[in-house]
């Protein structure tokens, strides 16, 4: 069964970027609607360090991706 609300099924998130934000508190695509792309990629930065790939337009795709994700 998948679970409801997966980050991972939004396009460029996989399941390591799925892991970082639920690590962050952000664990459903719901709430990753409501965040802001640069405090976002900071938060996983503090937490993780510099992540590979990760960059504010990275983030703001996820934010759009989930937006436009039905609920």
């Amino acid at each position: 069964m998948a679970v409801e609300n997966d980050l991972a099924e939004l396009k460029g998130i996989g399941p390591k970027h799925a892991a970082m934000l639920k690590d962050i508190g952000v664990d459903s695509i719901k709430e990753l609607r409501h965040r802001n792309a640069a405090s976002l990629k900071e938060m996983i930065e503090t937490r993780h360090g510099k992540v590979v790939g990760l960059s504010e337009k990275a983030v703001e795709g996820w934010i759009e991706a989930a937006k436009a994700h039905e609920a």
